[in-house]
Protein backbone atom coordinates (compact mmCIF):
# COMPACT_ATOMS: atom_id res chain seq x y z
CA UNK A 1 0.00 0.00 0.00
CA UNK A 2 1.44 3.40 -0.96
CA UNK A 3 2.43 5.82 1.75
CA UNK A 4 1.11 9.39 1.93
CA UNK A 5 3.87 10.76 -0.31
CA UNK A 6 3.22 8.25 -3.10
CA UNK A 7 0.53 8.47 -5.76
CA UNK A 8 -1.58 5.33 -6.03
CA UNK A 9 -1.88 5.66 -9.82
CA UNK A 10 1.72 6.37 -10.81
CA UNK A 11 4.05 5.51 -7.95
CA UNK A 12 5.65 8.96 -8.24
CA UNK A 13 6.95 10.07 -4.88
CA UNK A 14 6.50 13.67 -3.88
CA UNK A 15 8.32 15.67 -1.28
CA UNK A 16 6.91 14.94 2.16
CA UNK A 17 5.67 18.51 2.57
CA UNK A 18 4.12 18.80 -0.89
CA UNK A 19 0.38 18.30 -1.11
CA UNK A 20 -0.50 16.00 -4.02
CA UNK A 21 -4.15 16.81 -4.57
CA UNK A 22 -4.86 15.70 -8.12
CA UNK A 23 -7.44 17.45 -10.22
CA UNK A 24 -10.18 15.59 -12.06
CA UNK A 25 -9.09 12.93 -14.54
CA UNK A 26 -9.14 14.03 -18.17
CA UNK A 27 -8.46 12.35 -21.51
CA UNK A 28 -6.35 14.22 -24.04
CA UNK A 29 -4.97 13.37 -27.49
CA UNK A 30 -1.70 14.30 -29.14
CA UNK A 31 1.73 13.37 -30.44
CA UNK A 32 4.79 12.61 -28.31
CA UNK A 33 7.75 14.87 -29.11
CA UNK A 34 10.18 13.87 -26.33
CA UNK A 35 10.63 11.11 -23.74
CA UNK A 36 13.09 11.42 -20.85
CA UNK A 37 13.73 8.50 -18.54
CA UNK A 38 14.89 8.63 -14.93
CA UNK A 39 16.70 6.13 -12.71
CA UNK A 40 16.88 8.20 -9.55
CA UNK A 41 16.52 7.09 -5.93
CA UNK A 42 13.28 9.12 -5.60
CA UNK A 43 11.84 8.33 -9.06
CA UNK A 44 12.10 5.51 -11.57
CA UNK A 45 10.13 6.28 -14.72
CA UNK A 46 9.77 8.89 -17.42
CA UNK A 47 8.14 12.07 -18.57
CA UNK A 48 7.05 12.79 -22.10
CA UNK A 49 6.09 16.00 -23.85
CA UNK A 50 2.87 15.72 -25.84
CA UNK A 51 1.76 18.25 -28.45
CA UNK A 52 -2.01 18.35 -28.09
CA UNK A 53 -4.21 17.60 -31.08
CA UNK A 54 -7.23 19.60 -29.90
CA UNK A 55 -5.27 22.66 -28.74
CA UNK A 56 -2.97 23.65 -31.62
CA UNK A 57 0.34 24.84 -30.23
CA UNK A 58 -0.45 23.41 -26.79
CA UNK A 59 2.07 21.09 -25.14
CA UNK A 60 1.79 19.21 -21.85
CA UNK A 61 4.06 16.85 -19.92
CA UNK A 62 2.96 13.43 -18.74
CA UNK A 63 4.67 11.54 -15.91
CA UNK A 64 4.59 7.83 -15.16
CA UNK A 65 6.61 5.18 -13.39
CA UNK A 66 4.65 2.36 -15.02
CA UNK A 67 6.90 0.48 -17.44
CA UNK A 68 4.05 -0.46 -19.79
CA UNK A 69 3.00 3.19 -20.17
CA UNK A 70 6.61 4.24 -20.71
CA UNK A 71 6.88 1.68 -23.53
CA UNK A 72 3.76 3.08 -25.20
CA UNK A 73 5.12 6.64 -24.96
CA UNK A 74 8.47 5.56 -26.45
CA UNK A 75 6.69 3.75 -29.29
CA UNK A 76 4.54 6.82 -29.98
CA UNK A 77 7.71 8.92 -30.17
CA UNK A 78 9.42 6.57 -32.62
CA UNK A 79 6.37 6.06 -34.88
CA UNK A 80 4.79 9.51 -34.72
CA UNK A 81 1.41 7.88 -34.12
CA UNK A 82 -1.40 9.57 -32.22
CA UNK A 83 -1.86 8.77 -28.53
CA UNK A 84 -4.59 9.35 -26.00
CA UNK A 85 -3.79 9.53 -22.32
CA UNK A 86 -5.85 9.70 -19.16
CA UNK A 87 -4.51 11.50 -16.15
CA UNK A 88 -4.94 14.20 -13.59
CA UNK A 89 -3.13 17.46 -13.01
CA UNK A 90 -1.72 17.72 -9.47
CA UNK A 91 -1.42 21.09 -7.74
CA UNK A 92 2.32 20.57 -7.13
CA UNK A 93 3.69 18.11 -9.69
CA UNK A 94 6.93 16.34 -8.81
CA UNK A 95 10.10 17.41 -10.63
CA UNK A 96 12.46 14.41 -10.79
CA UNK A 97 15.55 16.57 -11.41
CA UNK A 98 14.38 19.65 -9.49
CA UNK A 99 13.36 22.97 -11.00
CA UNK A 100 9.90 23.92 -12.19
CA UNK A 101 7.65 22.89 -15.06
CA UNK A 102 6.80 25.45 -17.77
CA UNK A 103 3.94 23.31 -19.11
CA UNK A 104 0.95 21.66 -17.46
CA UNK A 105 1.84 18.24 -16.02
CA UNK A 106 -0.41 15.19 -15.85
CA UNK A 107 0.16 12.06 -13.78
CA UNK A 108 -1.13 9.41 -16.16
CA UNK A 109 -2.72 6.06 -15.43
CA UNK A 110 -3.52 4.94 -18.98
CA UNK A 111 -2.42 5.52 -22.56
CA UNK A 112 -3.72 4.40 -25.95
CA UNK A 113 -1.44 4.20 -28.98
CA UNK A 114 -3.30 4.48 -32.27
CA UNK A 115 -2.13 2.95 -35.54
CA UNK A 116 -2.60 6.18 -37.49
CA UNK A 117 -0.76 9.46 -37.39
Amino acid sequence: MPNKSESTDTGIKAKADAKQVPGPAVELFGHVTLVEGYALPQFQGCHALVTLRDKPGGTVAVLTSAHNLQTLLETALSTGNLIAFRGSKPANPPTPLGGTWIVDVYLIDSAILYSFR
